[in-house]
């Protein structure tokens, strides 16, 4: 019985989840009311009212089940060294924003998706910084910081871009693409290569 009960609630959540998605398509998501989500999902009030304290609500609950599963996937990188970590990274990550496409669009095209990006940029940030300082010999973690701002605004450009057409591009390229233009820029911040001696033309 509790499985058949959590089943349902699983089923009303994902309407209002798809419904919030739909609707967010065309309209800003500050301007959606839970009279609109209801008619689109095809429940009735009392049923959001009943998981749900007003959308905002409903938008956290999103943002933390995508949450959560990135924390499975860390779970998981645990045991890769860097840079291998980077590469398992670059290739499950979108994966899962491509199987949540429509809640991640609407997440990252919205008023929303700053605190939603700053909860993962921190996750990863944190994440990476143990491996990266080990593998570079350095404990510079300002310098850090802000090489994984510049790499993480490039990776959600690329992925924004990817959502929004899928079809101009096999999911296998734009994972080697994506790849390759991380790659490089880690390549750029080998300890090794002194900036300062470097000549601009």
């Amino acid at each position: 019985m509790e499985k058949k009960t959590y089943r349902c609630v699983s089923r009303t959540k994902r309407s209002f989840e798809t419904a919030l998605a739909t609707l967010a398509k065309t309209t800003p998501l500050p301007k959606i009311t839970v009279k609109a989500l209801c008619e689109e999902a095809q429940m009735s009030r009392n049923a959001f009212y009943f998981h749900y304290a007003d959308i905002d609500a409903l938008v956290e609950d999103i943002e933390n089940t995508l949450i959560g599963e990135i924390t499975e996937l860390l779970e998981e990188f645990k045991t890769i060294g860097f840079p291998e970590c980077v590469t398992a990274t670059v290739r499950r990550l979108p994966d899962l924003f491509i199987r949540h496409k429509d809640v991640a669009m609407m997440l990252l095209d919205s008023t929303y998706s700053k605190p939603f990006r700053t909860r993962v940029n921190t996750m990863f940030c944190d994440f990476f910084f143990q491996y990266f300082s080990a593998y570079n010999k350095t404990t510079y973690r300002e310098g850090y910081d802000y090489f994984y701002a510049f790499l993480s605004a490039g990776f959600y450009g690329i992925l924004n871009r990817y959502l929004h057409d899928p079809d101009a591009m096999p999911r296998e390229r734009f994972t080697a693409l994506t790849y390759t233009l991380i790659k490089r820029l880690i390549i750029v911040d080998d300890p090794r290569l002194d900036i300062s001696r470097l000549k601009i033309n």
